[in-house]
């Protein structure tokens, strides 16, 4: 039913509530990843409290620019003021989400992969003319360094300890040695956390973003690792032969260009009595139920536009499944046209993902 002409004067209060929020939002993740890059959070929990004259001497910068940016910041309500000595603080859940890599609650590299897309804007507006979109290196180094960071607690934390448990015998195959891919595999850190846990076996991580590729091999070469290597499958495709006991995936399907080309060749890849690992965003299989009950549906449709569909049409022939697209009605199907006989839902509890263990 088309809506009433008449303007309802409340409404439209609201409704430039919500623009001009949404406008000061937009301004706050610049400043915020600003911020981030300057190190002023970090600065500002190691002084506990401080004025600008103090963050500047701590920082070296300008405290006209820093008086400025702890102003935004605590309008913002992202950091505290403290009206009787005119100073700034971070409270506990702050430092939680933005500076504690080790916290669940962090989302710290959120800022940094979302204005790392930013400079696609004038692309994107030929993208919704041709239909063409843009690949993560597109982006910068910035959107992979981002990405990496909000996923990090889960890849360094939860997923030796508490996912790979829930795996039919997969953990006796690790610890006795076990041949383990890693599709997707970012900068490495989940890659890295396994083979760290299971020296006796070999992991490789693939993963077409160079960018993310560096950030992975820098990281190795920092560490006393020797039971894994990093490959672009434009030059090392993964084999056409059952080979991988264990092949993972987290957050790398609704990205694909060609999702069920990349499940044909896990399919191909995985031993007879291996086990594939599907971690992908949790969503529902209609818009109309994102809309009323995924409370993370406006961010995720954003970071679809920007980064996660924009990557998936990539490509002229591109699926564009987008961030939400692969829920778990999605995955039980694709993952059944690729020859995949057995899916099930991992029983695990986490807002923005689900895990599937699927085997042939």
């Amino acid at each position: 039913m088309p809506p009433n002409s008449e303007i309802d004067r409340d409404k439209l209060d609201q409704y430039i509530q919500r623009v001009t929020g949404s406008i000061a939002a937009g301004l706050n993740c610049a400043i915020s990843s600003l911020g981030d890059k300057l190190g002023l959070y970090a600065a500002l929990h190691e002084l506990r409290i401080a004025s600008s004259e103090e963050l500047a001497q701590r920082t070296g910068l300008n405290e006209r620019w820093l008086r400025e940016w702890l102003r935004h910041q605590a309008c913002m309500q992202q950091i505290e003021y403290d009206n009787e000595s005119d100073r700034f603080y971070l409270s506990p859940e702050a430092i939680a989400v933005m500076l504690d890599t080790s916290h669940p609650a962090y989302f710290g590299g959120g800022f940094e992969s979302a204005t790392a897309s930013f400079d696609s804007l004038p692309g994107l507006v030929n993208s919704f003319h041709t239909g063409l979109g843009f690949s993560y290196d597109d982006h910068g180094p910035g959107c992979a360094s981002g990405i990496e960071r909000m996923s990090r607690y889960f890849n360094e934390n939860t997923l030796v300890p508490q996912i790979l448990p829930l795996l039919d015998g997969v953990l006796e195959k690790l610890n006795r040695g076990a041949l383990v891919a890693d599709v997707g595999c970012g900068g490495g850190v989940a890659t890295l956390a396994m083979a760290a846990s299971f020296p006796n076996s070999q992991f490789v991580g693939y993963d077409i973003s160079e960018h993310a590729l560096t950030r992975a091999r820098e990281k190795l070469d920092t560490v006393d690792i020797s039971n894994i290597r990093f490959v672009n499958p434009l030059d090392e495709m993964l084999p056409a032969e059952p080979t991988y006991d264990l092949i993972t995936t987290f957050d790398v399907i609704h990205d694909s260009s060609h999702p069920q080309s990349l499940l044909d060749a896990i399919y191909l890849a995985l031993k007879d009595d291996g086990t594939f690992l599907c971690e992908d965003i949790r969503s529902f299989p209609s818009f109309e139920k994102n809309l009323q009950d995924n409370p993370l549906a406006g961010l995720l449709y954003g970071f679809s536009i920007m980064v996660c569909m924009s990557s998936s049409m990539s490509t002229p022939d591109g699926a564009g499944l987008g961030t939400l697209g692969f829920n778990e009605q999605v995955a039980a199907q694709m993952t059944s046209a690729a020859g995949f006989t057995r899916f099930s839902k991992l029983d695990y509890d986490n807002p923005m993902n689900n895990y599937y263990e699927v085997r042939k």
